[in-house]
């Protein structure tokens, strides 16, 4: 349930000064100054009044020791309210209707909700949490409890106040080898942020990367905090809560001092926007003053228990904008050898040989004549992406989406999952109806195509992109082809519009870290050739900014026969055993241009490969082993008389 931000406001200012004196009644506070609105701050001992509202924001900021922000609905969730139930108590003292249904209703259907832990005692959590400096207020506060067998338990509730997720760990030091945490038994498990009903959306929100780390915000003062569910490497999170986190208007990220804490940070600026991110920078050492012992510091908790409630909040308010600036000084770019960074493999080793991979911030043009098998290798490497637990996005302007999932459908099959069939004199090929279902299942989730009818404009197509990269976390996008795009463009400006859109494509992938594939086709050429660079369409800023260009070509018959040399002794022109060329015509990343690489083609199953093994990759969904041969073997690798093998082989042709 999403609470109207305007009515909100709406209601605050209704209700005007009278936000402070309803403040001061449910704090408590005895001095304050009604004139200048101030008073001392009750949630730390001072002797003067650093706790000052403010009359355009409606809230009282603490200017001394605990800096913390206070809203009336702060202060009712502090009371023990959730953010639905203070929202309420809000417009019904502002005296605004506001419908907001019935909280604690359960909407998802065939979804086994996990059992309320029933606790009468927490002693042995209070016991662990006090010794990482968490008080049992802020254990009540956040509804942790306790199993019979002393474990914590963190009550996952969406935003309409239902128990939706239960998580345990140990109220103790976990052993080497020992699982740390784990959810319900019999009851199933939705990514939802860990407190999440209790966080007032007009303000910040903090995202932990445990709950630990969330108690600790808490404890500081900090309670607009949440903690990510399953771990930092899972952002299953972004997608499940995409409409929660689309209403902050200022995300702080706290993650781990380590590698995964770091890949969480950038993933999170990436898909929740850089320009609403801020990263809090947790101090990487703790020397105790009186013994001089160093201590490393990785994460929130561990803030808390060295440094204190202060440090906490202090790093939290002092959280450093995130990395996207015009400029970079030269001294902090990262040194990073190419075999370091990451990206998508194109699935054939060959190739993969001088490419390396896909690398994630570039813009990537593959170009062919028609029946090249641009479409099969763009749809290999989707497989590819998705095998690697990396979700991609397609945008096919020439195939409705049945059809390019019938595609894919056979390419993730293989040989092995498809059976061969008659039409009249035809011979075509079906994918068991066994292996379809398992396939959707499967990839359930993980490649998102752009709908049929849908506007094929630029600009829709980027918003598009964004948006599924963003919520989906998709990390290879292709677009099929330059041709199917709608660029607003006339005789006139039609160049400048293609420019404008190369430019578009490289700044997305940049800024995103993604791999982007644009199709464009090539010139119309009067014969079937091996195409250059120059023979791809468009204007020249496709083959001057792109990282990477790579051609495929359909070898023909001519090719198969070769040329012999008219005295008998050999070849002019050597016989091409293979189906398909892949040429490389530039490489901006490893250099490796004007390099070929010649593939075979395999009809049943729509797949490239160089060797058998290749042939019969099985793909994750399947997990049955095999021990008979391939159904259709393939052909192209039957050995023949001539002195050189041919095929796979890498040339510099």
């Amino acid at each position: 349930m999403q609470i109207d931000r305007d009515a909100i406001m709406q209601a605050k200012e209704k209700l005007g000064d009278d936000n402070a004196r309803i403040i001061v009644e449910e704090l408590g506070i005895t001095d304050y100054d009604v004139r200048d609105m101030k008073c001392c701050c009750p949630f730390h001992q001072e002797d003067h009044a650093s706790f000052i509202y403010n009359k355009k924001a409606f809230n009282f900021r603490c200017f001394g020791a605990c800096s913390r922000s206070y809203d009336i609905l702060d202060v009712l969730m502090y009371k023990g309210m959730t953010y639905a139930q203070a929202c309420r108590k809000l417009f019904e003292l502002a005296g605004i209707s506001y419908s907001f249904g019935e909280l604690g209703v359960k909407t998802r259907r065939q979804y086994q909700y996990p059992k309320e832990v029933v606790c009468d005692d927490k002693t042995q959590v209070y016991e662990y949490f006090k010794k990482r400096k968490i008080s049992p207020h802020t254990i009540d506060y956040a509804d942790v409890r306790q199993d019979g067998e002393g474990n914590a338990v963190f009550n996952y509730y969406d935003t309409n106040d239902v128990l939706t997720m239960v998580k345990y760990r140990p109220s103790r030091k976990v052993k080497k080898g020992e699982n740390k945490c784990w959810c319900q038994k019999g009851a199933d498990t939705t990514p939802l942020l860990f407190n999440m009903n209790r966080i007032n959306t007009t303000a910040p929100l903090l995202i932990c990367e445990g709950e630990p780390d969330c108690l600790s915000a808490i404890e500081a003062g900090f309670t607009n905090a949440v903690s990510v569910p399953l771990g930092s490497t899972n952002f299953h999170w972004i997608e499940e809560n995409w409409d929660f986190l689309e209403q902050f208007s200022s995300i702080v990220i706290c993650s781990d001092n380590d590698e995964a804490g770091l890949k969480m940070q950038k993933e999170c600026i990436y898909r929740l926007g850089s320009w609403r991110t801020k990263v809090v920078e947790v101090p990487q050492l703790y020397v105790d003053e009186t013994t001089n012992q160093r201590y490393s510091v990785n994460d929130l908790n561990e803030v808390l228990y060295y440094f204190g409630k202060e440090k906490v909040m202090e790093i939290i308010l002092d959280a450093k904008d995130s990395p996207v600036p015009g400029v970079v000084d030269f001294a902090d770019i990262e040194d990073i050898d190419l075999d370091a960074l990451d990206g998508i493999p194109t699935g054939l080793p060959n190739l993969d040989r001088y490419l390396m991979k896909l690398f994630y911030g570039t813009l990537n043009i593959v170009t062919g004549i028609n029946g090249s098998g641009k479409s099969s290798f763009l749809n290999q490497v989707i497989c590819q992406c998705l095998d690697r637990g990396e979700n991609a996005y397609l945008f096919s302007g020439e195939l409705p989406n049945f059809q390019a999932k019938n595609w894919l459908n056979f390419i993730f099959a293989g040989q092995r999952n498809v059976k061969e069939c008659q039409y009249n004199d035809s011979v075509f090929y079906k994918v068991t109806p066994e292996a379809k279902r398992a396939i959707s299942e499967f990839y359930r989730g993980r490649l998102y195509i752009r709908q049929d009818g849908e506007s094929n404009k630029s600009a829709d197509l980027l918003k598009s992109m964004e948006d599924s990269v963003r919520k989906y976390g998709t990390k290879l996008l292709i677009l099929d082809n330059l041709t199917a795009i709608n660029l607003e463009s006339n005789d006139n400006n039609k160049y400048d519009k293609q420019a404008d859109f190369i430019m578009d494509l490289i700044a997305f992938a940049v800024k995103f870290n993604v791999v982007v594939i644009l199709v464009v086709h090539p010139h119309k050429i009067d014969m079937m050739r091996r195409l250059s660079k120059m023979d791809v369409q468009g204007i020249s800023a496709i083959i001057d900014l792109a990282h990477r260009i790579i051609s495929l070509y359909r070898v023909q018959e001519s090719d198969r026969q070769g040329v012999p040399k008219m005295n008998g002794s050999g070849w002019k022109v050597k016989p091409i055993k293979a189906d398909v060329i892949f040429d490389i015509l530039k490489d901006r990343l490893t250099g490796y241009e004007s390099r070929s690489i010649e593939t075979f083609y395999d009809r049943p199953s729509k797949r490239f490969f160089t060797t058998e093994a290749e042939l019969d990759y099985q793909y994750a969904w399947d997990k049955r082993k095999y021990t008979t041969p391939l159904p259709f073997p393939p052909q192209q690798l039957v050995e023949d008389d001539s002195e050189d093998e041919v095929f796979g082989r890498v040339s510099n042709q």
